[in-house]
């Protein structure tokens, strides 16, 4: 039987950056991004992994859309299933919600109390840590609106965006996003060295997976938990990640750590 969640890159990373305030230093965020559940990924593999996110306790959790494959009766178990995260969540839509069916997905995520970020911003407030918190709509589906998005952020304080879609990411740097967070390319499931980029490039892809400078503003691609058309991966396991902020003189992401974590999949 096919387990794609046997083996997940738990990738942990801190990103020091000028405007995050003394107050900010050492919240942690974690991004789960492309559950894709449906085939092969099933409500009792994600809450295993929401179980383990728990665990971790991030002050925040951005979850980065494509929470199913391509039934629309997956939605609400997968959101039902998020639903369990006991830290703060914020949400955006992906391509795959919006072509199964994105009023239920909002509902379920309002029956949840997760807070879908549609092209709208909100303040993260926690102790005296304000932060902007922007999402973007999905794009593929021509659902992004960058200029509504941003329209009521001040500017003052550090800035994360959720967004599905990352090749719209130079834009959202422009408005003054601080870091993006982005999924939607799977790393390309079967990621081979020289290959692989030089195939997506000759397409017009231009950012694929991990970490992008983008002038001071970071982007970080996701590879995503789940797969929608086939559950194979070749160099590009699957992935979810944490982010630890810090105060620093300039922008700079780095890794800190990698470890793995393993869905069984059965559960007696």
């Amino acid at each position: 039987m096919i387990n794609p969640l046997k083996s997940i890159e738990i990738n942990t990373f801190r990103l020091s950056h000028p405007r995050v305030s003394p107050a900010q230093q050492g919240l942690r965020i974690a991004q789960l991004s492309d559950v894709n559940l449906g085939r092969w990924v099933k409500a009792r593999h994600m809450r295993q992994v929401v179980d383990f996110v728990n665990a971790q306790q991030p002050q925040l959790v951005a979850l980065t859309g494509d929470y199913v494959g391509y039934n629309h009766r997956d939605l609400v178990p997968a959101i039902e299933t998020l639903g369990g995260l006991s830290s703060p969540a914020y949400a955006v839509l992906g391509n795959h919600d919006h072509w199964t069916c994105s009023d239920t997905a909002m509902q379920a995520f309002s029956d949840v109390q997760i807070p879908v970020l549609a092209n709208r911003s909100v303040v993260y407030d926690n102790a005296e840590m304000p932060m902007e918190i922007v999402g973007i709509d999905d794009h593929v589906t021509n659902n992004s609106d960058v200029e509504g998005a941003f329209k009521s952020v001040a500017g003052d304080s550090f800035c994360l965006v959720l967004n599905h879609v990352p090749s719209i990411a130079p834009q959202l740097a422009e408005r003054g996003a601080d870091l993006i967070l982005s999924g939607h390319t799977h790393g390309h499931q079967f990621n081979i060295p020289g290959i692989t980029r030089r195939i997506a490039e000759s397409l017009g892809v231009k950012y694929h997976v991990g970490a992008y400078d983008l002038d001071g503003t970071y982007l970080y691609i996701n590879r995503g938990l789940g797969s929608a058309s086939w559950p194979w991966r070749i160099g590009a396991a699957p992935e979810l990640t944490f982010f630890e902020l810090a105060s620093g003189p300039e922008p700079l992401l780095e890794l800190m750590e990698s470890r793995s974590f393993g869905v069984k999949h059965r559960l007696r």
